[in-house]
Order: structure tokens, then C-alpha cells, then sequence
């Protein structure tokens, strides 16, 4: 899957599509707006932070629900997408969930847009493109943001007997890098490498994407300082260890097995720019590869993807 690096036009215009409000919905009837995330598949698969879906998330991973990403279809229209199963990160803040629409399968794609590990420079600008409240108030930000899209509606879920409305507006956030730590922040909120930087973030702005000056996913969002231009994002290698089991990431697999977010990448099923497999290899390694793929029997493992895995290129994720 190759998709067309954007820039920061075109992000806010397509960024609907590849992102997503995440809702938590009560028996009551009541949904919440509780954060953002961002699709890295076709097959539904959302990025967010862990801190979004935390206390919904039981300790077998299974969501204890009702929790849904919104999938934005175009035209005003949106499919709600189940969160289903998450993986929690060791180390980051961050996680990793299957969706399913209610039913079945949606017949519509998730829409993933590009990611890259190249990490912006101080003094770089950047961009945050979330889902925030319709009543989210927007004072005294250093760079003013724009809401690009507004969204109301009534959403039915019979299964729970639940009806209930919808409201939130698409919003880009402006600012700048303005620094890089590059083992921790501290001890206690941040104890793993993060960017700093002066974009307005607020609440539901957690778990969404920060692109770079070329539109590609460099970070996600994490935590700011109430009140101040200081917020704080995850570089995108952090996802990189993140997986599932229980879907087909990869065609060639001939049974469900575990597969991480880095070995997607490494089989151009994520899309990063560069390619992970360029960023990992040589020219010269990455024809030796080529060559021992078209020679080899390998009973459906890709060495593509399983021998940059064993070699621990990437770091995958403990087998479930």
C-alpha cells in the first residue's frame, strides 16, 4: 500500500478520513468525546494514546465497551467502529486497537495516511488535526487554529437499545518544535523520549496525529500544561512495537498470528515515508532479501518481514 505524501493542505482537507473522535458511550445513553486516533491499516487498526481508552480496557485487553472511533466516509457521513481488543504499549503511552463496525465488517476502508521515523528539527513547524467538542472554547492560542468541519448527528445501536446524539467539530492546531528529549522528560508524567512543542492542545486532542511541514504522521499527541503554549508528543518509532493477533495483517500469513505495527511497515502494509525496509537496509541488503525471497521455501513466513524481525531490526512485540 503506497499512499501520496501530503502537504499541509491537503492533510487538512483529506486528514478527515485517516482520523477519528473516539467515543465513550454510557448505558445511560450518554456518549463522550474522550479522545483522537488515527487508522495505520485498511482493516480498521487505530493508533491512540493509551491514556484515552485506558479505564475501559480490561486486564485480558478486551474492551469492556461500548467504545467507538468514528470513521469518517465523506459527505457527512460516518460509520461508528467498535473498539474490540487493544494493546498497551510497555513503555509509551500509546495503544494499538482492532475495530469492527456494529454487525460485521464495514464495507468502506479505514484510510491510513502516511507516517514517518524522520523527526522534525527545533524550530520546525508543525500541525495537529483532531476532533475537539462543538462548545470547545479556542482563546489566547499563539498560532490560531482552524476548525475545518463541523458534525451532528444521531447515532442508534440496537444490539444495547442506545440512541444517542452526536457533536464535534475537526480542528488543526498550529505551532512549532521547540524541544526533543531524547531518553525522557522526567520521572513520573513523561519517562520516555518525547518532542516539546508550542501547539494548543486540549482534552480530546490526546491520542490524534502531529504531521511535520511535509504532512506525514512524525507524532502523536500526549499531554500538555493547562494554560500554557507547552504540550508534548510521542515520536512515531514508539508505535512501531504495537500489533495484533486475532486479524490477518499480512496476506501471505496461512493462520492468524501476531504481527506488529514495524513488521507491517518493513511488508508495505503500513505506510511510512521512507519505507521502513529503506530505512532498515542497505540498497545492497535489501536485494540480498529480494533474492533469498524468490530462492526460498519459507512456509509462508516473508523474509521481508520475519528475518529483519529476528535479527531484531525492529523490536517485536512478545508473542500472546
Amino acid at each position: 500500500m503506497r499512499l501520496k505524501r501530503l502537504n499541509r493542505w491537503k492533510t487538512q482537507k483529506q486528514g478527515l478520513a485517516g482520523i477519528a473522535p473516539i467515543y465513550k458511550v454510557s448505558f445511560e445513553g450518554e456518549a463522550r468525546l474522550i479522545g483522537t486516533g488515527f487508522w495505520v491499516t485498511e482493516a480498521g487498526h487505530l493508533i491512540t494514546a493509551w491514556h484515552v481508552i485506558e479505564d475501559n480496557i480490561g486486564e485480558d485487553g478486551v474492551d469492556r465497551g461500548p467504545i467507538y472511533a468514528m470513521q469518517a466516509l465523506g459527505g457527512g457521513a460516518a460509520v461508528p467502529q467498535v473498539l474490540r481488543k487493544s494493546h498497551k504499549h510497555d513503555f509509551f503511552d500509546l495503544a494499538l486497537s482492532e475495530t469492527l463496525a456494529p454487525g460485521g465488517p464495514s464495507t468502506a476502508k479505514t484510510q491510513p495516511l502516511p507516517m514517518t521515523l524522520d523527526e522534525p528539527e527545533i524550530g520546525d513547524p508543525l500541525f495537529t488535526h483532531a476532533f475537539l467538542s462543538r462548545d470547545q472554547n479556542f482563546l489566547d492560542e499563539k498560532y490560531q487554529g482552524v476548525s475545518t468541519a463541523k458534525f451532528d448527528g444521531v447515532l442508534a445501536i440496537p444490539d444495547l437499545d442506545l440512541i444517542y446524539e452526536l457533536s464535534f467539530q475537526a480542528r488543526v492546531g498550529f505551532g512549532h518544535l521547540t524541544e526533543i528529549f531524547q531518553k525522557a522528560r522526567d520521572r513520573v508524567l513523561l519517562p520516555f523520549p518525547c518532542l516539546q512543542s508550542d501547539i494548543p492542545l486540549y482534552g480530546a486532542n490526546s491520542g490524534g496525529p502531529v504531521f511535520d511541514k511535509t504532512g506525514r504522521i512524525c507524532a502523536v499527541n500526549c499531554t500538555s500544561f493547562a494554560g500554557e503554549a507547552i504540550s508534548f508528543h510521542i515520536p512515531v518509532k514508539g508505535i512501531l512495537d504495537l500489533g495484533a493477533r486475532d486479524i490477518e495483517f499480512i496476506p501471505e500469513d496461512l493462520v492468524p498470528r501476531w504481527r506488529t505495527v514495524g513488521e507491517l511497515g518493513l511488508a508495505r502494509r503500513a505506510s511510512f515515508s521512507p519505507p521502513l525496509d529503506r530505512v532498515f537496509f542497505t540498497r545492497r541488503q535489501r536485494l540480498l532479501l529480494c533474492c533469498y525471497r524468490l530462492v526460498s521455501d519459507f512456509d509462508g513466513l516473508d523474509p521481508m518481514v520475519d528475518i529483519p524481525t529476528k535479527f531484531a531490526l525492529t523490536k517485536s512485540a512478545p508473542q500472546r
